[in-house]
């Protein structure tokens, strides 16, 4: 699972690439209707790179993405740059490309989400007239397994800032953000002049006004800000694209901020900085003041691990937390906090550091400037030992 902070560092360089790559013109005519192609990858030579154990007798491919991916359910999501266009596809499990659809280059806002009846939906923005995606911006869902077209072409007044389906121009005031409805495209409304959307996750829209957090849609729940002494000018999303289908998190300041259920608002955390969720296992782990925090069924556990500010959270998968500091990766035990072994003993290489993953253990690995995907393809070389 990817943590804020990974989003934000692959984020930096990324937006410098496109306002570079961008030049205010109409971009060039094209098919933007996603196209089936049911594609198997072939698997890639993984022997120059230390592979976390969860993945090594797994087949990887290589979709050749360069934009951080999202994936919901079975499917993943992103794009490749190409000279004057983004290629996105979404591939499954099995190292299969479902569909691909071209956008102009500096259309890089998507997301994930899902419809009334939760299937999974990809949203992508587009536009006519400007290669930078700044003018005359629309949103438009799909069917992420099939590409189908679900709503849209929708006018949004600028560019995905999200999470989720939340869009805005370059200089809006806060109030002006617009929120759409992910299963219908619909605007979300509702009549008051100081609102402000601070996120969409999974169909549960997110808004504050100068006394009180509130959730609408999937889910309906109202936190006092007061009470929890938030304010209302400095309360904002976390940037990150989703640290995980059950939480929400934000930044009262500094980068530091709460973390809730997102089903229910439980706080579950009031200061953390980094955050992610083991989709193996379900626990939540969080990275705040007290230190390492693991939340699941049985409570909440402070783990006895060191964790200086240099420390970041890099993300949790099968019972492991992945933690970076500076340029040093170590693995930890997310029951007991014990220095773990996540990583062949005699390995060399690359170290490839966990992204997002499914429940059975197979997703996104970030080796470099690599977007690896483990499928649930076994090598071969696994299968002879």
């Amino acid at each position: 699972m990817r943590t804020r902070r990974l989003f934000s560092v692959l984020a930096g360089p990324l937006i410098g690439f496109f306002a570079l790559a961008g030049c205010s013109q109409a971009p060039d005519d094209f098919d933007r209707t996603p196209e089936q192609v049911t594609t198997e990858l072939d698997a890639v030579d993984a022997s120059d790179l230390q592979l976390p154990l969860i993945i090594e007798p797994l087949e990887l491919v290589e979709p050749g993405w360069d934009l951080p991916p999202a994936h919901l359910g079975e499917v993943f999501l992103s794009a490749s740059t190409g000279e004057e266009t983004l290629d996105f596809s979404a591939v499954d499990i099995h190292g299969s490309t479902l569909w691909q659809a071209k956008r102009p280059s500096g259309c890089t806002g998507f997301t994930v989400s899902v419809d009334a009846d939760g299937a999974p939906l990809a949203v992508l923005t587009d536009s006519d007239s400007s290669t930078d995606c700044d003018e005359d911006v629309t949103a438009s869902a799909y069917d992420l397994e099939t590409g189908e077209q679900e709503w849209g072409p929708v006018d949004v007044p600028g560019p995905m800032r999200g999470p989720g389906t939340v869009f805005a121009a370059e200089d809006a005031e806060p109030t002006e953000a617009l929120a759409l409805d992910p299963a219908t495209g619909e605007a979300v409304q509702d009549g008051a002049s100081d609102v402000r959307r601070l996120g969409e996750y999974r169909g549960t829209i997110l808004s504050t006004d100068d006394k009180t957090l509130r959730a609408t849609g999937e889910q309906s729940w109202e936190l006092s800000l007061p009470d929890n002494g938030w304010n209302a000018d400095e309360l904002r999303a976390a940037p990150e694209t989703d640290p995980g289908g059950d939480v929400i998190a934000l930044d009262a300041g500094d980068g530091v901020g709460p973390v809730l259920d997102r089903e229910t608002g439980e706080l579950l955390d009031d200061d953390a900085r980094g955050v992610a969720q083991d989709a193996n296992t379900g626990a939540i782990v969080t990275l705040g003041k007290q230190g390492l925090t693991v939340i699941d069924d049985t409570g909440k556990n402070e783990l006895p691990v060191s964790v200086p500010q240099s420390v970041e959270l890099e993300a949790t998968v099968g019972g492991l937390i992945y933690l970076r500091e500076e340029g040093t990766l170590r693995v930890h035990n997310a029951m007991t906090g014990s220095l773990a072994r996540g990583y062949p003993a005699d390995g060399s290489g690359v170290v490839a550091v966990p992204g997002a993953f499914t429940p059975d253990g197979l997703g996104t690995v970030q080796a470099g400037d690599r977007t690896l995907l483990a499928t649930d393809r076994v090598a071969e070389d696994s299968e002879e030992s």
